[in-house]
């Protein structure tokens, strides 16, 4: 095992000091913000999301030899190493990484050398850039970097559950249902991963752009550009998520606006009419782009590689490919998008370490059955489209869903990218809304 991962005297004292600065920092952040249905589930959604980023760790540095994380953090070091010996060196590798100069540039036999995948893979070396930021303040300790990460996540995501309780009206047992206690999303989204990096920074995005839209009392600039930066930050560790965020904002912003014209139904048809115009148009114009089809044509590259590349074992499933024609997309949608929020199924041939997501793939299913049977199913959707968070979650589960289901091929692959969407699609299926809430 690299010496990295040990947990020596040194690296105990160092994690019990952060358990401790946590705890501390865990109580004041109840304390300031709280809810009497929410608060005594605070300290068992954080243990249950530090105790799943510690058994992501140990799945994969003692069970299967290594991974992405392995990689991840043997990079992250080599950048705090690079950050002790020349501080300079390391913020002009933080800020540009140069690799027509060799990765020799900035390290050597000192610092030691990146894995080569990692340092040429511009999105696996911008999350390996992040992590060794938190490999810096643990002094390489890789236990207290992912009690530091997984926390930091969990208090992002308990910001959100409280304005989605107070400011949404979501019920207590959905919000934990979709936020606390989903074994998918806490094994995957925690700890040092990409996967944890991306989770955490879209909770935030979304939870930033909610206080500017409608949660906040203010509209400062300042919240805008955050969201910008937070977006970037996306963008850098996955193209295609940044698009599934940012796309979404507009509908809900647009949702938002309309709000004003409630007291004049015609303007309100009006507005909503041609807003639908515009959305379809601009998403025929926005799959004919260059972007787009580069996205699709990366999406292509990557289903091949899986599909073909023995390199890629495990369970597989089907997928047809696409041109980025917009009847082909519209054709494949349905397909993509189930299979990627309810497979694998009981009906998959996967191995028994899948048992978890077939579990889950069966009860989300089985809220989509009592989604459609509760109540007249063109009602719950309208509902959806007049409310600027359910419109927006929609969107981004379709958007997910759709890259992940068609681009992922393997199921290992799949159970991990489609994570992010789940706790979305969860808080649509089990939404109750109060009923002095205004419509869009």
């Amino acid at each position: 095992m690299n010496q990295s991962f040990s947990f020596s005297g040194i690296d105990v004292l160092i994690f019990v000091l952060y358990l401790g600065f946590l705890w501390v920092g865990s109580a004041r952040i109840k304390k300031r913000f709280s809810s009497d249905k929410l608060n005594p589930f605070f300290h068992v959604g954080w243990l249950f999301k530090v105790t799943f980023s510690l058994l992501f760790a140990y799945v994969y540095l003692f069970l299967l030899g290594g991974g992405d994380i392995n990689a991840y953090w043997m990079g992250a070091s080599c950048l705090a190493d690079l950050f002790y010996a020349d501080p300079v060196a390391y913020f002009s590798e933080l800020l540009h990484t140069n690799r027509s100069l060799g990765v020799a540039h900035h390290f050597n036999s000192f610092t030691g050398y990146p894995p080569g995948w990692i340092w040429r893979e511009e999105e696996a070396w911008f999350a390996t850039k992040i992590i060794s930021i938190f490999a810096i303040v643990t002094f390489k300790g890789f236990w207290s970097a992912t009690l530091l990460l997984s926390t930091l996540g969990f208090w992002v995501t308990w910001l959100f559950s409280l304005q989605l309780h107070v400011k949404e009206s979501f019920s207590r047992n959905s919000i934990l249902a979709a936020l606390f206690f989903v074994p998918s999303v806490s094994f995957w989204c925690s700890g040092i991963s990409k996967d944890s990096l991306t989770f955490s920074l879209a909770i935030f995005t979304v939870f930033i752009f909610f206080n500017l839209l409608k949660w906040g009392n203010s509209r400062g600039i300042l919240q805008f550009l955050l969201v910008l930066f937070l977006i970037y930050l996306i963008y850098s560790l996955r193209h295609y998520l940044a698009y599934a965020i940012s796309a979404p904002f507009v509908l809900a912003w647009m949702g938002r606006f309309g709000k004003r014209f409630t007291e004049r139904p015609l303007l309100l048809w009006i507005f909503r009419l041609v807003i639908y115009a515009l959305f379809l148009a601009t998403l025929g114009l926005l799959i004919n782009a260059d972007k787009t089809q580069e996205l699709i044509a990366e999406a292509n590259i990557t289903k091949s590689d899986f599909s073909s590349n023995p390199i890629y074992s495990g369970a597989k499933y089907e997928m047809p490919s696409t041109t980025g024609a917009p009847l082909e997309i519209l054709s494949i949608l349905p397909l993509a998008i189930f299979t990627a929020l309810f497979r694998p199924s009981f009906f998959d041939n996967v191995t028994t370490s899948f048992i978890i997501n077939q579990v889950e793939s069966f009860i989300l299913l089985l809220f989509l059955i009592r989604f459609v049977i509760r109540k007249n199913i063109v009602l719950q959707m309208h509902r959806i489209l007049r409310d600027e968070f359910l419109l927006y979650a929609l969107f981004f589960v379709l958007l997910v869903s759709f890259m992940a289901g068609y681009s992922s091929i393997l199921f290992g692959v799949l159970v991990r990218i489609r994570s992010i969407a789940l706790p979305f699609l969860i808080l649509l299926l089990l939404h109750q809304k109060s009923s002095t809430e205004t419509p869009t």
